[in-house]
């Protein structure tokens, strides 16, 4: 995986959408602008007014601020480096954060001898910083506040000569003893420890972290244990944070509120960008991401990432506009969370674009499942399942991965929707939200019955060939309730699946005889023909299959569960189209 970061680096610094090294963006609050010998403060600025962030140079900064840790940054950071301005109780950490700070920029001039730097070293050297940090406080600056240069315009972090001392500076102060890097193979310093961490949903985390001697081998210490250079490592780093923050890049695959190991987050990228010509031009990239989406979908209309998903599946990939070898050109993927500021790989996937046309396509197959409503049939992504299962399982996550990028059979932990679809609040949300879960733990069910089948395109939606008797005995039940609502039109909030579907969908052969005399004698008498033929059809085929099975196992219940779904969702959706059809007529 570092070796595909570090190839990818000189991919993304090409499309020029990486930062120099060891820099990253930052919020700035107060600018202090130097123009004429004069020093202005302004500021603050939040979000609401627009200010982009700008890129600052980052490092590794945790721990009691001391002689020997300090670790400021250069020319952009808080009032406490900047200004000297303390929080009440410790003045002399402000003095001693101030004292480093300056030292920082002294030797940055030194090195570059740039008139941009020399101009904020004078004026940390001057009377004049008192009057800035006085008028800082009367505007309601904060010691943690964020305080950035400009000099005549510019900010000195964006000359070359001040990123390349910033480089240099780091790799000095964090590399050890000499060895051979595990990325490049150059003998020379290797690091004692990263140059900074990425942050994964919220999360700081360390690459590489070895601050107990127990996780320590041969003597060595810290980062030696994986011996990297400061150059390597900066472009890992660099490279991954970018990943993660990019939204064309990161796809959050199942999060918490109070955070955690479970939570999950996806970063993606291929080995080269590849555009495609459809009626629009779109980024390949960008596309197959859509098939880690967390969000359910509570629309009858699918995402257009995912639309344009199938759409591009369903094409030849040949031609000038894709890459010569289809098989050299590869999509990456890592799982990461974070554990207590330690960085955890849960997965990592590499794939040839022509392997991952056919699996993708039936992983989207597999899950296409008509909506709740009747309308078209859809796809679910794989952090949608996710979500609507509830359950940050690495193993479940794992295995969904695999099956949409790899072809592995789907895993058996998509059998837990059968289970949650017994609660009558699943299987009859009262909210809108509840629909797109309802959409998606069904459409798990099918993945896990019919991935790679050929069944799986037949049974998107409702299928009244098949004979299976337990999709048969869900067809059945939907009937019945539809028969109840029609004969109470439409008035009842709560109907017998509530109180029978756990039954049923175990043991029809029990449940069933109860069901049809109550259905016979209450029901089926005041609804006509429609419903009283669609019973004695499925009757029929019943018995010809065998009768009601006497106990279903966990596949017969997702058969039963799928039947039940299909059948009502075809009840809605012929409800939906007489409104539409007598809407018509009276206008």
């Amino acid at each position: 995986m570092l070796r595909e970061l570090k190839e990818a680096f000189h991919r993304f610094r090409k499309e020029g959408v990486l930062l120099p090294l060891a820099y990253k963006r930052k919020s700035v609050a107060w600018f202090i602008r130097l123009e004429g010998g004069k020093a202005r403060l302004e500021g603050p600025y939040g979000k609401r007014e627009g200010v982009e962030p700008i890129p600052a140079p980052d490092r590794q900064r945790s721990g009691k601020a001391s002689e020997a840790n300090l670790k400021p940054y250069l020319l952009v950071d808080d009032a406490r480096y900047v200004l000297g301005l303390f929080e009440e109780g410790r003045e002399d950490e402000a003095a001693l954060l101030h004292k480093g700070f300056k030292e920082l920029t002294e030797k940055a001039w030194r090195e570059t001898q740039s008139p941009h730097v020399k101009a904020v070293l004078d004026l940390l050297s001057s009377p004049e910083l008192g009057d800035l940090r006085e008028e800082f406080r009367q505007k309601g600056g904060k010691p943690r506040d964020l305080l950035a240069f400009k000099v005549h315009g510019v900010l000195p972090t964006e000359l070359e000569e001040v990123q390349a001392f910033w480089a240099r500076h780091l790799a000095e102060e964090i590399q050890g003893g000499k060895g051979y890097c595990a990325l490049c193979g150059t003998l020379g310093p290797v690091l004692r420890i990263f140059p900074r961490e990425v942050v994964v949903l919220g999360q700081k985390c360390q690459l590489v972290s070895f601050n107990q001697k127990a996780f320590e081998s041969f003597g060595k210490e810290q980062a030696a244990n994986a011996p990297l250079c400061f150059t390597c490592a900066s472009q890992v780093v660099d490279t991954l944070d970018y990943l993660i923050r990019s939204e064309r890049h990161s796809r959050p695959l199942y999060r918490e509120e109070e955070g955690g190991l479970r939570n999950q987050l996806a970063v993606f990228w291929l080995s080269e960008k590849v555009e495609v010509p459809l009626e629009t031009p779109v980024d390949l990239e960008t596309i197959l991401g859509a098939v880690l989406s967390g969000a359910l979908v509570h629309s009858p209309t699918p995402p257009a990432d995912l639309t344009q998903l199938q759409e591009l599946l369903a094409t030849p990939w040949t031609g000038k506009a894709w890459p010569l070898n289809l098989d050299e050109t590869r999509f990456h993927l890592a799982v990461l969370s974070a554990n207590k500021g330690r960085l955890v790989v849960r997965e990592w996937l590499a794939v040839s674009l022509s392997r991952l046309k056919e699996t993708l396509g039936r992983f989207l197959e597999g899950t296409r499942l008509v909506r709740p409503w009747g309308e078209a049939p859809q796809p679910v992504p794989v952090g949608a399942l996710v979500q609507a299962l509830g359950d940050g399982n690495p193993g479940l996550v794992r295995g969904l991965l695999r099956t949409a990028y790899l072809g592995t059979p789907p895993p058996h932990a998509l059998s837990l929707a059968i289970h949650l679809l017994r609660n009558p609040k699943t299987l009859t949300p009262e909210e809108r939200e509840g629909w797109g879960r309802l959409h998606a733990l069904v459409a798990a069910l099918k993945l896990w019955l019919f991935y790679g089948k050929e069944e799986a395109k037949r049974m998107a939606e409702l299928d009244k060939e098949r004979k299976n008797p337990a999709y048969l005995s869900g067809r059945l039940l939907a009937v019945l309730e539809e028969a109840q609502k029609r004969a109470s039109s439409y008035t009842l909030r709560r109907t017998l699946v509530d109180r029978f579907y756990g039954a049923a969908s175990t043991t029809p052969a029990a449940t069933f005889g109860v069901l049809l005399r109550l259905s016979t004698t209450a029901h089926l008498p005041k609804v006509g023909q429609e419903l009283n033929q669609a019973v004695e059809e499925i009757l029929s085929r019943l018995d010809e299959a065998g009768g009601f099975p006497r106990t279903l196992n966990l596949v017969g219940q997702a058969e039963f569960a799928l039947g039940f779904y299909h059948q009502r969702a075809h009840f809605r959706a012929n409800r939906a189209g007489k409104k539409g059809e007598s809407a018509q007529g009276g206008s």
